[in-house]
């Protein structure tokens, strides 16, 4: 009896097993093809959308040159011309690859209860804390280097090439966080709607009705200031997408909708870990 009282209990228990839970998910990043074909997928589609507007750029400057048009004028279209560049880039790094991070994480739960993965992974020495954070952390890793830096990297070149201007490159790097904030707050609340419900319509269906659901900011514009769709796209002219003009080293007029996703993502976050203690496999 003396002896035992020697033994220390073990209570916290809330990360065990999350070494091998996330280099479990990431292998299935690193150790597979996935992020070449992620990499590929969005320099098409991203920055290729960026180089067709940006190839545009030298026959609008001929056609006005032959209008005759004043310096001033002139000088104004190429500037609406830069700015659409970078607006077209943003615009499709975050709802384009908002896309695809739903597409990706609706089955991060589900398919893994509907297969018995889950139960069986769960059955090990693992917390259910351990199993969602190594499935939040190695999933938003794949994100931001696939969807975010190498495309940005990308469009740095691409913009530069295109309309002669070399960008702050830390300002852009912030512009990219700005990206990357948007795609993690869809991935907690896709990972917590996995949990919430069992039908893949509903992961699937809610986050792209927020995606594309900027108009609702013209219904109820409190929720332009909370929401992520400011960070990439204009909701007015008076509301201006941060992550361009963030790029462009020129001051935000407010922080509302970078510090509202913030929350918003970490309530998912601790809502989702919260609920999946009380799942029932």
């Amino acid at each position: 009896m003396a002896a035992n009282r020697t033994l220390i209990p073990i209570t916290d228990t809330r990360l065990v097993g999350f070494g091998n839970l996330i280099r479990k998910e990431s292998r299935q990043w690193w150790g597979t093809g996935q992020w070449l074909v992620q990499t590929l997928i969005w320099l098409v589609i991203v920055n290729g959308m960026m180089a067709i507007v940006a190839m545009a750029g030298p026959k609008i400057e001929e056609d006005l040159a032959k209008q005759a048009i004043s310096q001033e004028e002139a000088a104004a279209a190429r500037m609406a011309l830069e700015q659409t560049v970078l607006m077209v880039y943003f615009v499709f790094s975050g709802l384009a690859t908002a896309v695809g991070v739903v597409i990706i994480e609706q089955d991060a739960i589900i398919q893994e209860r509907q297969t018995g993965t889950l139960a069986w992974i769960l059955s090990k020495p693992v917390s259910r804390s351990a199993f969602l954070l190594a499935k939040l952390l190695a999933n938003s890793g794949g994100v931001l280097v696939t969807m975010v830096l190498v495309q940005g990297l990308v469009a740095y070149f691409i913009y530069q090439a295109a309309t002669g201007i070399t960008l702050p490159v830390l300002n852009f790097a912030f512009s990219l966080g700005l990206v990357y904030l948007l795609l993690v707050f869809y991935l907690a609340l896709t990972l917590l709607l996995g949990m919430l419900f069992r039908s893949r319509g509903a992961v699937i269906g809610i986050p792209m009705v927020l995606i594309f659901g900027n108009q609702l900011a013209g219904i109820a514009p409190w929720l332009g200031k909370i929401m992520p769709w400011n960070l990439v796209m204009d909701l007015g002219p008076n509301q201006p997408a941060l992550a361009v003009l963030l790029a462009r080293g020129l001051p935000l007029p407010t922080v509302s909708p970078i510090l509202g996703t913030a929350l918003l993502s970490l309530i998912f976050i601790t809502v989702g870990l919260w609920r999946f203690q009380y799942e029932e496999l």
